[in-house]
């Protein structure tokens, strides 16, 4: 049986978090995307999260499948 989650993936998924964090910050406040407003540095910030949640949920999905046919 293939695992679902390791510690690896939740070590991503904190890096992750701080990179979204981080490079939102300097893409919004030092560069002026996005108009420069803490409303697009949240939005962008909760876009870059929800896009790695949405990966995870696609590999869980994905190893699921796998380990079925794994089994026969």
């Amino acid at each position: 049986m293939i695992s679902f989650f390791t510690l690896i993936d939740y070590a991503a998924f904190f890096i992750w978090i701080v990179i979204s964090v981080l490079g939102s910050f300097f893409l919004v406040k030092k560069i002026g995307l996005f108009g420069g407003g803490n409303k697009s540095q949240k939005v962008l910030t909760i876009g870059l999260i929800s896009g790695h949640l949405f990966y995870l949920l696609w590999k869980n999905l994905w190893l699921f499948i796998v380990s079925l046919f794994q089994n026969m």
